[in-house]
């Protein structure tokens, strides 16, 4: 999973990359990755050792997860997590190397 925030409110996919830009989006990624695997809220929850509970909160975007709690929903959907440079942060360096 390569993770990125821009100001979308959707969950935005490049090849087999996933850009997560906010809470809400991973929210949104773990609800329909979970039905789209089958799963229930319970075995999303034995998968990664949280509750059903949690997973229920998790999608309604009431709480926003630990680094480790996102690698272990990442884990169980068979993703791993990537972290690169925001294109606009890229942009904006280059123009500041320009002026030395």
């Amino acid at each position: 999973m390569c993770v990125a925030y821009f100001a979308h409110d959707t969950v935005q996919t490049e090849g087999s990359l996933v850009f997560i830009q906010s809470p809400k989006v991973f929210a949104d990624f773990v609800r329909s990755h979970r039905i789209q695997n089958g799963m229930t809220q319970e075995d999303l929850g034995s998968r990664t050792g949280m509750s059903r509970r949690w997973v229920q909160e998790l999608e309604a975007g009431k709480l926003v997860p630990s680094l480790e709690a996102t690698l272990s929903v990442a884990t169980a959907f068979g993703y791993e997590l990537h972290l690169e440079p925001m294109p606009s942060a890229s942009h904006l360096n280059s123009l500041f190397d320009e002026l030395s």
